[in-house]
């Protein structure tokens, strides 16, 4: 079986490592290939993904095992050089097996089924290993296909998905509707200006909006609030709300068991949704298009979303 290694990711946190990953392992899957990840390294220990390379898993991932804090701590990026001296070697050693998508325009590389490619269609001919570069790699199409064999493929261990599901379970034996809530604070705050920084204040008032618009009752709904930061449960007056207080891949997959998710403009809470299939609203800071949500009830491609434009 011909093997593709994703060599380099492209320097972003685990939701942009997990939509390159995605539309990548889509790929193989159409091709009948073998998909391995060495660039995953920071964020294998969550993921049930055997080990392909007893290098990689020696002096890559066992170093991460139990380690949960953000990648601008000394230690990630002290691995993170590492690691680049070790892919740059490589990618000297096998310059034509190289498949990149980095380019000064920042134009996706779109992967088969969603579009044939004659470079790579040529690349595919021999029995050589592939390695990929870069984060611009897009497959909707692939990703589409292959939604439930993605979702098994990446789905975290049990002592992650544990906690989720039981929360969720016991809720659903009081609320009919479950929304999950994913408010990013911390650095888009100061991202392009805070362009796509939301306020929990302003995540309340759109809360309420929903409800009105999607004609669901306080009563009957809770709202399961993640965020990259504490937030106060006493300004969520009138709505039944619990905070989700695990690390990165908790909260990714909570929001995924939910009803809908309602987010920050972001590729967090956007593969959350595409993991569960479900529809993600985008937290605006002017008026939300709520017409253009009505009736929505699995995953789309939001044209609202920043990965879309």
């Amino acid at each position: 079986m011909k093997k593709v290694i994703i060599l380099e990711h492209g320097g972003g946190e685990l939701a942009n490592q997990l939509w390159n990953f995605a539309s990548i392992y889509a790929y193989c899957k159409e091709k009948g290939f073998e998909c391995q990840n060495y660039s995953f390294f920071e964020y294998a220990q969550y993921f049930n993904i055997p080990p392909s390379n007893r290098f990689i898993d020696f002096f890559f991932l066992k170093p991460f095992q139990n380690y949960h804090r953000r990648r601008s701590t000394l230690k990630t990026k002290l691995w993170r050089s590492i690691y680049k001296v070790y892919a740059r070697s490589i990618a000297f050693f096998h310059k034509k097996q190289i498949v990149s998508s980095v380019n000064p325009r920042g134009e996706k590389y779109s992967l088969p089924p969603t579009k044939e490619n004659t470079v790579l269609t040529a690349l595919e001919q021999s029995n050589d290993v592939l390695y990929f570069t870069g984060w611009l790699f897009r497959n909707p199409r692939g990703l589409e296909k292959y939604q439930k064999e993605i979702a098994s493929f990446l789905k975290p261990k049990k002592r992650y998905t544990e906690p989720a599901e039981k929360r969720i379970r016991s809720a659903r034996n009081t609320y009919q509707h479950i929304v999950g809530v994913h408010i990013r604070q911390t650095d888009y705050r100061t991202h392009k200006s805070g362009e796509y920084y939301i306020s929990p204040e302003r995540v309340v008032v759109i809360l309420n909006e929903y409800l009105f618009h999607l004609n669901k009752t306080p009563q009957d709904t809770l709202f399961i609030v993640t965020s990259d930061e504490p937030i106060s449960e006493e300004i969520f007056i009138g709505l039944n709300i619990v905070t989700n207080n695990g690390n990165a891949i908790e909260d990714l997959y909570a929001l995924s068991l939910c009803d809908v998710i309602i987010g920050s403009n972001s590729s967090f809470g956007n593969f959350a949704a595409y993991y569960g299939n479900k529809p993600h609203i985008i937290l605006q800071k002017g008026a939300v298009d709520w017409e253009y949500y009505k009736n929505k009830s699995s995953y789309f491609e939001d044209k609202y979303s920043v990965m879309f434009n």
